[in-house]
């Protein structure tokens, strides 16, 4: 039997063009205005649905977006299609290696981040009321997830503002995205385990044990053997004659589905198999960062924003608002994860400045509170007074930690970056033609103009960090960057390759212009300084076209040093 009609084809065509065009627009002015597309798509649907629109043109909102289970269906599928997704390609942030190799740093931000907020939410939330508990759970399960959706932070966020803040291969930038990666894994963890009561209605032990133990046993064979055998299989794809990178993406999409398909069979939502297949085609090294990139702006063009605007479709905002229960839970999310974070680092021995920082990185919510809120919402975990607090707090947080981890770096004590250029580090032709040659050849130069610095350690310090994160901008820069005992401030060598180098930037374009910083050990925070003004000074309308048509290295030295200067 057909079940479609061209009626409802005709329907969810223009629901979907409607929906995607204003979402595109809306989101398009909160990014120009600074602030995230999501606030913006989110809020599309908020205007679009039974909030503004069906509240306001009731007659034309349900001929539009009418009650029929099929339409609805037809609008859901697509929906979920985004969320999923949309955690495959988080998952492409979380680097395995870069948390690992910050060992100390990392598990320190990332557990004392997920725990301190986690056990506030328990003594907080533990407390309120029944009537803000879904029919079809308990008060121990309507605990456990606020406080875990109170807990998690949302790595694709902070990664887009560190990307605009120009810190993004910074130290502090590695370390609070090694702490996300640790953050996520714990807080995945845990919903698993409050899914394991929900989801199935398991509620003796056995059951619940039984579901967590297939649950980590797949998930650590995920996070260990996972990257290596997707990139044995990319790695012959790629030997065959096929189209690419079409057949990349195309198998980084199956590996999706079918990663969500067994944790769908285990009982634990899709939504943590797409994230943990995203985790392996993340550390896969044959699969280059521009492949991820592909992947991830389809995702965000289209499916992304149709999901946010429908969830504005589903719950009329200004009906289901209580303004004391939003105030809460922001509070409990943003201050916990705050504090949580703050004390992680502060333990891990980072400097004041960075500790602050890293605090503030953590406390967007993000896409990741909203996916949980809606997942809690169908399972009947929570009701739509508490959804609608926890996109609040979501919304709220991610339009906040923008402007703050600005205001974070503006403190910091200013420094006159061009005074660290080395004149005789100035190298106007490279001959490396990697990075890994590259990158000897500028701490030579360094080498040959100060005393106190040794070629072999300045290379080892920044090769060993190249290793960890690769420090491929985009539009051909390079910020290779490592810490050195025995200098008592940073230096800074520019070197200038003609044909170009490939760092594994995420645009795919080659390098033509790299600036190598050495650092001290320990140093409050002026690294940060200097590759944000780099990268500022690097964007400037017609530097670069200046920069390669410039002959000689003392003219070179000149634009730099006075660039730099005035970029701090």
């Amino acid at each position: 039997m057909h079940y479609l009609s061209e009626e409802h084809i005709l329907l969810f065509l223009m629901q979907l063009c409607i929906m995607l065009a204003m979402a595109k627009i809306v989101g398009g002015l909160f990014i120009h205005w600074g602030l995230p597309a999501l606030a913006g798509e989110i809020l599309t649907g908020i205007l679009l649905g039974p909030t503004v629109f069906g509240r306001v043109f009731p007659g034309v909102y349900g001929s539009l977006f009418p009650q029929e289970l099929i339409q609805q269906n037809m609008l859901e599928t697509v929906s979920w299609i985004g969320v999923l997704f949309l955690l495959l390609a988080t998952g492409f942030e979380v680097s395995l290696s870069s948390a690992w190799k910050q060992g100390k740093a990392a598990f320190m931000v990332g557990v004392i981040g997920v725990a301190i907020p986690f056990a506030i939410g328990v003594s907080v939330f533990w407390w309120l009321p029944d009537h803000y508990q879904g029919e079809s759970t308990d008060r121990i399960t309507f605990t456990l997830f606020l406080s875990t959706a109170a807990s998690i932070s949302a790595i694709a966020v902070i990664a887009r503002i560190l990307h605009d803040l120009e810190i993004l291969k910074s130290d502090v930038g590695l370390a609070t995205l090694s702490g996300f990666v640790v953050n996520d894994l714990m807080g995945w963890l845990i919903f698993a385990f409050v899914l394991g009561f929900a989801a199935q209605h398991q509620s003796t032990a056995p059951g619940i044990i039984h579901t967590l133990f297939e649950v980590i046993l797949f998930g650590t064979i995920c996070l260990t053997l996972g990257s290596r055998i997707v990139g044995w299989i990319t790695r012959h794809l790629k030997q065959l004659d096929l189209p690419h990178p079409a057949t990349v993406l195309t198998f980084i999409s199956c590996l999706g589905m079918l990663c969500g398909a067994i944790t769908q069979w285990i009982g634990i939502h899709a939504i943590l198999g797409f994230f943990l297949a995203g985790v392996m085609a993340g550390n896969a090294q044959e699969i280059s960062e521009r492949e991820r990139e592909i992947i991830s702006q389809m995702v965000h063009s289209v499916f992304v924003p149709v999901f946010f605007v429908s969830i504005g479709l589903k719950v009329d905002f200004l009906r289901n608002f209580d303004f004391l229960l939003a105030g809460l839970f922001t509070a409990v999310a943003v201050g916990g994860k705050l504090l949580g974070a703050w004390t992680g680092a502060i333990a891990a021995k980072m400097s004041r400045e960075d500790s602050l920082f890293v605090g503030i990185a953590f406390t967007p919510g993000g896409e990741m509170e909203v996916v949980l809120g809606l997942l809690a919402l169908e399972l009947g975990i929570i009701t739509e007074t508490v959804f609608v607090a926890v996109v609040f707090a979501a919304l709220s947080s991610s339009v906040t930690v923008g402007p703050l981890c600005a205001w974070s770096l503006k403190r910091r004590r200013l420094v006159d970056i061009g005074e660290f250029l080395l004149k005789d580090g100035v190298v106007t032709d490279l001959k490396g033609k990697t990075r890994w040659d590259a990158i000897p050849e500028l701490c030579g130069s360094l080498a040959a103009a100060s005393k106190n610095l040794a070629e072999k350690d300045a290379a080892e310090a920044v090769l060993k960090r190249e290793e960890i994160m690769g420090t491929g901008l985009e539009k051909g820069l390079a910020v290779p960057h490592g810490r050195l005992d025995g200098i008592d401030k940073p230096v800074i060598a520019f070197g200038r390759s003609l044909s170009g180098i490939d760092w594994d930037s995420r645009d795919g374009h080659a390098s033509h212009f790299v600036f190598l910083v050495l650092s001290p050990l320990k140093e409050e925070g002026v690294q940060v300084q200097i590759l944000a003004a780099i990268a500022r000074f690097m964007n400037q309308p017609n530097i670069q076209s200046r920069l390669m048509s410039v002959e000689s290295a003392d003219e070179t030295y000149r634009i730099l040093r006075k660039g730099l200067k005035s970029g701090t």
